[in-house]
């Protein structure tokens, strides 16, 4: 009877074990696209883009943001285009028209330089890949010369252009959320413009917004309270609108990013994964198991024992941290201290890389272009080079279309005398080869023009340095070393020095040619 009583007061003692409330890590890592989309939110825009494009947008942006793959590759593409340009007449050159066509190419580039051109179509091509839509506004207007010293608080905190008298040109980009198309005229994009924009604020807050947008949007606005209906349809020869990746038909754009979401989901989950594995690695489990007794299930220590060894083996365990410490302890005969070992195989750089890649792939570019792959072939990365190429000047041509209707109606003004800008199809990549083309042209009668600016410099910047060094004799004074490539026959560089005195049958027989005359050796 007593021993089944010691049995039984011998049996295991259960104590729970240390745990870790929370990370350090966590508010870090917490930030992942279910944190601030719900799931209906994703499906809507994975079953319609479109209908649901203000959600879509927002999570392009959000991917943008978070994921180093998707954002590179976007600015990589923004930046790829060389964008060199030269602007050339619409009608064919007569003597009587030349002068105006001069005088309207010096008013395009003029223009071009105002609105800083370069600049906005990288910002339409940026805004287009994240948006999928972009919506602009040219403003001119007369504006006299700035003498003013003093400046308003509006004009310290915003970004105001100063110009000199004469056209102001500027480009206004218009919200995507109060902008929409409602039609089409000759072809462009007609659009509309919610003015509940400013309705959102007050005071000298409204005033400040209403500066920075066109007088039309402003006037309209003033009239808003006469009016019903809180859209103005904008005039068509002042704005610009391109979308990508839909048909015509369809009111908006698809984002670039759109198209890689599905993967970009699915490496935040893998990633998160991997984050749970090491957490539970820095988290090790570690169990103690009592030496057994004479009956199987009972251990040979008393509960007083087992209390006593477990709160000393765990303080031991927990003191591991501190490594100026020696923790020493011992423990009864036949107790086994252990853990449990967890699976490191996801940890397989393999597995990220697969990922990456297929997230470039949905992109359109290249893993290996953006370093998100360790292995790459250069052929297949100059043929995605040029392909994404062609891609990005089918969107610059359709920007530099809408450039030139917007700059011809509203500045030049002169529909018989047109000029329009044409970008080269280069990029940073293919620009050498592009020039070697142009030079091969040239080299057979082409164009000087095309030569120059197939290498990104300014036309009339070269020229006008050019005429420079010609009007000041640069050519004569310095002449090229003369070499196989320079000499010519005129050149008395080889055969007999000529005399500075000649005698009286040398001066005959140059008078009379007599060294011009046939001899046998000729027929040899």
């Amino acid at each position: 009877m007593s021993t089944e009583r010691s049995n039984q007061s011998n049996s295991n003692y259960e104590v729970n074990s240390y745990r870790s409330y929370g990370s350090i890590f966590d508010p870090l890592f917490s930030c992942g696209i279910y944190d601030y989309f719900s799931k209906s939110e994703l499906n809507s825009v994975f079953s319609d883009p479109i209908m649901n494009h203000e959600t879509a947008i927002r999570l392009s942006h959000f991917v943008y943001t978070k994921n180093g793959i998707v954002s590179n590759s976007v600015d990589y593409m923004t930046a790829l285009p060389c964008l060199d340009r030269i602007v050339i007449p619409k009608s064919k050159l007569k003597l009587s028209t030349q002068r105006k066509i001069e005088k309207n190419k010096q008013m395009m580039i003029s223009t071009l330089r105002s609105i800083n051109d370069k600049q906005f179509i990288r910002d339409a091509l940026f805004t287009e890949m994240l948006d999928g839509i972009a919506f602009y506004y040219f403003e001119t207007k007369v504006s006299t010369a700035d003498r003013t010293k003093f400046l308003t608080d509006y004009e310290v905190e915003n970004i105001v252009e100063i110009n000199e008298a004469g056209i102001n040109a500027k480009i206004i980009t218009l919200p995507w959320k109060y902008t929409k198309i409602v039609g089409k005229k000759n072809g462009r994009y007609v659009l509309a413009f919610n003015l509940r924009y400013f309705d959102d604020y007050t005071g000298e807050k409204r005033e400040r917004k209403l500066k920075k947008y066109p007088d039309e949007i402003r006037n309209a606005y003033k009239e808003k309270q006469n009016r019903t209906g809180d859209w103005v349809v904008l005039n068509n020869d002042k704005t610009m609108c391109k979308k990508i990746k839909c048909k015509d038909t369809e009111p908006w754009g698809r984002s670039l990013i759109i198209a890689a979401l599905e993967d970009v989901l699915y490496k935040d989950y893998f990633i998160d994964t991997k984050r749970n594995v090491l957490d539970e690695l820095n988290s090790k489990i570690i169990y103690e198991t009592f030496p057994e007794g004479k009956e199987k299930g009972t251990s040979a220590l008393s509960k007083k024992q087992q209390e006593d060894q477990h709160h000393l083996v765990k303080q031991a365990v927990l003191n591991k941290q501190d490594r100026k410490k020696v923790n020493f302890f011992s423990v009864a005969a036949g107790t086994k201290i252990d853990s449990l070992d967890v699976s490191t195989d996801i940890f397989d750089d393999k597995n990220e890389s697969n990922l990456s890649n297929q997230i470039s792939l949905d992109l359109g570019i290249c893993a290996s272009l953006i370093g998100a792959m360790t292995t790459g072939n250069y052929g297949s990365s100059q043929s995605n080079l040029e392909m994404i190429t062609a891609q990005l000047y089918t969107w610059v041509y359709e920007w530099q279309t809408e450039l030139n209707y917007v700059i011809n109606k509203n500045i030049i003004q002169d529909n018989k005398n047109k000029v329009e800008v044409y970008y080269f199809p280069t990029s940073f990549v293919n620009r050498k080869n592009f020039f070697d083309m142009m030079k091969g042209l040239y080299d057979v009668g082409g164009s000087l023009s095309f030569l120059i600016a197939s290498t990104g410099v300014d036309i009339d910047a070269y020229l006008s340095t050019l005429d420079n060094e010609i009007d000041n004799g640069y050519f004569k004074k310095y002449l090229p070393h003369l070499t196989n490539s320079t000499i010519s026959k005129d050149d008395a560089v080889t055969g007999r020095p000529v005399t500075d005195t000649p005698t009286e049958n040398t001066i005959k027989s140059r008078e009379n040619g007599g060294n011009n005359i046939p001899s046998p050796s000729d027929n040899k």
